[in-house]
């Protein structure tokens, strides 16, 4: 009677061995860890590009500003030397 209640667990025991299994496990968390850093490398990519979008946009306004800066000094000159040229003419 013993053996007959042995046997069916002999049938029930896998015929995968726990080395097997611990490469299986290895390998699948080797998988994760490869997905991970892939989607890391792709939102390290995203921030770069949102980086470099900002930077562009930042160094617009800068050369609007200037642009500004340099019309105004313009201004600034053309009125000045409208006022030379008017208090030359008042003096002669």
């Amino acid at each position: 009677m013993n053996k007959g209640r042995s046997q069916p667990q002999e049938d029930n025991q896998s015929p995968i061995t726990p080395s097997l299994r611990l490469a299986a496990l290895a390998a699948i968390l080797t998988t994760v860890a490869d997905a991970m850093a892939v989607i890391a490398a792709l939102q390290a990519m995203d921030e770069a590009v949102i980086e470099e979008q900002k930077s562009k946009q930042e160094q617009k306004e800068l050369d609007e500003k200037l642009e500004k800066m340099q019309q105004q000094i313009d201004q600034l000159t053309n009125e000045l030397l409208k006022m030379k040229a008017s208090k030359s003419s008042i003096q002669a």
